[in-house]
């Protein structure tokens, strides 16, 4: 399976158009209610970790932008004002269709088996991809996180962030603060002291435990 004939099927599902150099989105909110009730969660927060994110990527970055409503904040805050020369590599439908819409960001689509569920391409040999675009920051959204790691409530979701540990790229961890001390399905990596957490302002219970964890996890937190 290719992306020509993914996205010919998803044409053909009228869940997308095809155009010169991408497609471009029709109608989500017929076939992906779910997403956007995300967005609509925490969306002022958010943005505003999507502002903070874009200051972490650099000129000539090839970054990894994984799917989540966090990361597509994210996203759109990235082209209003891309830095020259940047690659963005996803495997994300709505990540692609933003991004598609602006030239000066160089887009790599990873494929695999589409899910309509997130929304997403996953392949579970995604690894070597990252390693041959030379990929050096990774944005990764998650469905929760507490003082063991990050968690995920997708099975096969999981396994895919997990294999991305094992790059030598800067892990990014976008987090509104519905996601803190927050237990979900499936446990994708506990904290190896190498990830950087974006969020926003949280009430002083939580600094006080996110601080615990910074120290305790030789986390960054911004």
């Amino acid at each position: 399976m290719t992306i020509r004939s993914d996205l010919k099927r998803l044409e053909a599902e009228q869940l997308l158009k095809r155009v010169h150099g991408g497609a471009i989105k029709m109608k989500p909110e017929l076939f992906d209610p779910r997403f956007q009730e995300q967005i609509a969660v925490d969306k002022e927060e958010k943005r505003e970790i999507g502002k903070k994110a874009v200051s972490f990527v650099d000129k000539n970055d090839v970054i990894f932008v994984d799917a989540g409503s966090s990361t597509l904040f994210f996203v759109e805050e990235l082209v209003k004002a891309p830095p020259l020369n940047i690659t963005v590599v996803t495997n994300s439908l709505y990540v692609i269709n933003e991004i598609v819409q602006y030239g000066d960001i160089r887009l790599i689509v990873l494929g695999g088996m589409f899910y309509k569920k997130s929304l997403n391409f996953l392949d579970l040999d995604m690894s070597p991809l990252l390693t041959k675009y030379n990929v050096n920051r990774i944005f990764l959204g998650v469905n929760g996180l507490d003082e063991k790691g990050i968690y995920s409530t997708s099975n096969i979701e999981a396994r895919i962030n997990k294999e991305l540990y094992s790059t030598n790229a800067e892990i990014f961890i976008l987090a509104s603060s519905s996601k803190f001390f927050k237990r979900s399905l499936i446990l994708i990596n506990e904290w190896q002291g190498r990830e950087k957490i974006i969020t926003s302002d949280q009430n002083k219970n939580e600094n006080e435990r996110l601080n615990i964890l910074k120290q305790e996890k030789s986390l960054e937190i911004f």
